[in-house]
């Protein structure tokens, strides 16, 4: 009975810490692309679940505009918007768009 019993504790706690790992993705706002794509890769998304759009370029010097899902499973798709200047690139965005953007930011618009 107690060995059952163990099992069974053991593995609820298995399963908790496995629940447990379910984590959402970093924000990557404010960082290159290249740095954005890494510390997406190092929580698990899979680079056929990134998409990137905006501007094109060298991947050192764009800059992470907007992500979007914001923290979203690993295993879900997500878009990273990209431009040289996001001040200038928020500037031209529609007003839905800003309104998507963060409540407690601190983002200039």
């Amino acid at each position: 009975m107690k060995r059952s019993g163990m099992w069974v504790v053991g593995t609820v706690f298995v399963l908790f810490l496995l629940g447990g790992c379910q984590s959402s993705t970093p924000d990557t706002e404010g960082q290159t692309l290249a740095e954005a794509q890494q510390t997406l890769r190092d929580a698990g998304v899979s680079d056929n679940n990134i998409t990137v759009t905006g501007e094109s370029g060298d991947p050192n010097s764009l800059i992470v505009c907007d992500h979007d899902p914001d923290g979203v499973a690993p295993s879900q798709p997500l878009t990273l918007e990209v431009a040289q200047d996001c001040q200038q690139q928020e500037e031209g965005d529609d007003d839905k768009k800003k309104k998507k953007k963060r409540s407690g930011g601190s983002k200039r618009r």
